[in-house]
Formats: C-alpha cells, structure tokens, sequence
C-alpha cells in the first residue's frame, strides 16, 4: 500500500511556494505594522485617530482565526489561503488609492483596516492546513520546515520593518501600503498556481445534513478538549503569552527609559530578540533530531532559560547586558513554536485542522493584552523591578505544576494504532481544561 509513496520522487517547488508565500506574507505584516499608523497619522494628524486605528485593526485577531479555521475545514486551505490573501491585497490597495482620489473619510478607513485583518487572518491557518501534504510530497522533516516556517514572522519583522521604515522615509506612506498590498497579491498568486494540494473530500449528497458553521467550531473545541496534549499545549501557551506580552511592549519600554534614561536602548532591545528569536527558530531542525529530540523537556527547557535570564533583569545590568540578555531570551524561545505546531500537524486530523489551528490560535491571543494591562497596573503601584520579577518566576511555577502532567508527557508520543489521539471518542474525558490554565504561532 505505501510502495507508490515511497518510490514517487519528491515534489519541492509547492513547498518552496508555500513557503515564500509565508514569507511574502510576514514581510507584508511588518510593513504594515510600520506604514498603518504613520499613514493614518499622516494622513489625520490625530494621535488618538491613530490609536484607535490600531485597535480597530487589531480587535479582529479575536475571533477571526477561530472563524476562519472553520472556513478552512469548509472549503479547502489552498482555496482560502488564495481568497483571504487576495481580499486582503485588494482592501489595502482601495486605501491610498481611494485617498488620492475620491478622498477617504475617517469612517471608511477605520473600516478598510478592520475588514483587512478579518479577511487576513484564516490565511494563517489555511497555510498551515497546508504544510504537511506539502512537507510529505516533498519528502522533508516536519521539523526542518516547520523551523523555516514558523521563522517566517520574526525575519519579517526583523527585516521588514527598518526596511518599511526607510521606504516610507524616502516615498512616503502611500507606497507602504502598495508594497504591502503586492505582497498579499503575490502570495495568492504562489499558492494558487504553485501549490497544487488537492482539498480534502468532503462527503455530500449522501441524504445527511452536515453540521453547519457553529456545529463545526464546536467539534473544532470538542476536538481539542478530547486530545489531552493539544488542549495542554493549548493551555501552557495561554498562560504563557499572559507573561510574555508584557515583556516586550512594556518591561522593555519602562526599563530603557526610566532605568536606562534612553529611549533608543528599546530599539536595540527589539532587535536583539528578534535576532535571538531567528536563530533559536533556525537551530530547532537540526538540534530536533538529538539535542532537543525530548519535546516535553525542550519545552519545559526553553521557558526555564527565558524565566531565569527575565529574572536577571532584577540586577538593572547596563544597556549592553540587556541587550545580551534580549538576544539570548530570543535563542531560547526560538524552538517552540516550530516544535508545538509540529506535535499538532503530526496528532489533528486533515479534515479538522483548520478549525483546531484556527481556534487554539485564537485562544492563545487572548490572553496577550490580559497580561500588557495587569503588568502596566502592577508597575504602576510597585515599580518595575518586583513585577518584572514576579512575571519570571511563575514561569518556574508553571513549570513546576506541569512537571508531571501526563498529557504534556504525551508530546513525545508518536501517533499510532493504540494512541486515542486519531480517533477521539465524544464523550472521552476531556483532561484538560483550557480555562484552567497551561498552553503558535
């Protein structure tokens, strides 16, 4: 059965294509990240209108990943990676175009960038819906690409956004979000005419009426909760993002302006992690395969580094030791996420993996601003230095607690005939509980 599998040559270039694409896609992300509110603060002269149109484009990131894996069990990754890179190429283009034109009015901005990220966001998990029969046909290791996959957003951000930075300088804005809107339009292009992954069957016409759009994202959650190692990556990542995301949009910021008094210290802060971050992602293929072959140990490894180089901060080392510590906070956090998305394209099945991307996605970001307003309350009231390094050690406690959680052991368990990972009964104990706390990109 498996004879022509094992003799048909591997097929690289759809893999290569999705992988560009990915590329092209998190180059996109950094540019706008720069360009939307230089643009909007440019084109407004209004602070608050700029903050607002932040929020406005962020407040999707909720709800649209969960939405969109649905959409992706639906109709296929490669058609909705094609539609939402597409729709999203468009939507920015109408933004200068209609600003040097017709005029854009305040209202219909604020709506072309919250219909942007709507519309953006299932391509995530369509492309990753995508990865494996990609990875498969080209006869490579889940974990190599997944290293060069997964480092896709960091390089873009690394490197899109000084270059985002200098384009605008030079141009001005409005060629920002061009650039922006061909990098989605490419990278529908790629997927479309170079990725020749034929969707999953889907069974119709058989008399039997299949759930429609809430009952799939409720067998997406059911899914989750009856798979005890993916509810508990799930779970460590929530609690962990709540950590995390104050690091780096808050500590980072306090720390460079009121114990270092220099508000240029941040940059070289961000691009130490980054950097750090883009090597760590990198080594992860290649030391997969010995030293950091025990996934559970990796992952319980690498957030006991982070906690404990976050924890040295509590010393104020000068700007150069930040920036050590930075980068070397970025090498240890680099091989999560290519080793959690390799544990789930190994364990969800093909037919529900856009709704259990989509949606533990989603649960993990929402966490994320939870953890920037309980740090920025508890600076307030204590200073910098404790809640700094409160934030590190429950890191050490939430390790501590997990230590001998079973479905964490169960990461470096490989699908089989006898894990009841591929067939999970309704009614199986759930094991984790999401909301009590412990969890991709």
């Amino acid at each position: 059965m498996t004879e022509p599998a094992a003799t048909a040559a591997p097929r690289r270039s759809p893999l290569v294509a999705l992988l560009t694409a990915q590329y092209l896609s998190a180059f996109g992300n950094a540019i706008t990240v720069v360009t939307v509110p230089l643009y909007v603060l440019h084109t407004t002269g209004s602070t608050a209108t700029t903050g607002l149109a932040g929020f406005i484009g962020a407040l999707p990131l909720i709800f649209a990943g969960a939405v969109g894996g649905v959409l992706v069990d639906r109709f296929g990754g490669r058609r909705l990676s094609v539609l939402s890179d597409f729709a999203a190429g468009i939507l920015v283009l109408l933004v200068p175009l209609l600003d040097a034109t017709v005029g854009l009015p305040i209202p219909l901005l604020l709506a072309l960038l919250f219909a942007r990220t709507v519309v953006a966001t299932p391509a995530t998990a369509a492309r990753m819906a995508l990865l494996k029969p990609v990875i498969e046909g080209a006869g490579a290791r889940l974990e190599s690409v997944n290293s060069w996959y997964q480092a896709a957003p960091r390089l873009g951000l690394v490197a899109g956004a000084p270059l985002a930075g200098v384009l605008i300088a030079a141009t001005g804005s409005a060629v920002g979000m061009y650039v922006d809107a061909a990098t989605f339009l490419v990278a529908a292009a790629l997927v479309a005419f170079a990725v020749p992954v034929a969707e999953p069957a889907r069974p119709r016409g058989d008399g039997t009426a299949g759930p429609g759009f809430f009952g799939q994202l409720r067998e997406g959650a059911a899914l989750v909760r009856t798979m005890p190692v993916i509810g508990a990556m799930t779970a460590f990542v929530v609690v962990t993002n709540f950590l995390d995301d104050a690091f780096t949009p808050l500590f980072l910021p306090v720390y460079a302006q009121d114990v270092l008094h220099s508000s240029a210290a941040m940059g070289w802060f961000l691009g130490a992690v980054g950097i750090g971050a883009i090597v760590g992602t990198f080594l992860y293929g290649p030391a997969s395969r010995n030293i950091l072959s025990n996934r559970r140990y990796t992952l319980f490894g690498c957030f006991a580094v982070v906690a404990v180089l976050r924890m040295s901060l509590y010393l104020e080392p000068g700007a150069v030791g930040v920036t050590v510590i930075c980068f070397l906070v970025g090498v240890a956090g680099g091989p999560l996420n290519p080793m959690l998305s390799t544990v789930m394209l190994e364990r969800v099945p093909e037919e529900l993996r856009g709704r259990v991307f989509g949606l533990t996605g989603a649960m993990a970001l929402t966490s994320a601003p939870l953890g920037v307003l309980t740090a920025g309350w508890l600076v307030d009231l204590a200073g910098l230095r404790v809640p700094m390094l409160c934030f590190s050690l429950v890191y050490l406690v939430l390790i501590a607690v997990s230590w001998r959680w079973p479905a964490l052991r169960a990461m470096d368990e490989r699908p089989g005939s006898a894990d009841p990972v591929d067939a999970p009964a309704p009614d199986a104990d759930p094991g984790t509980r999401l909301d009590e706390g412990a969890s991709a990109r």
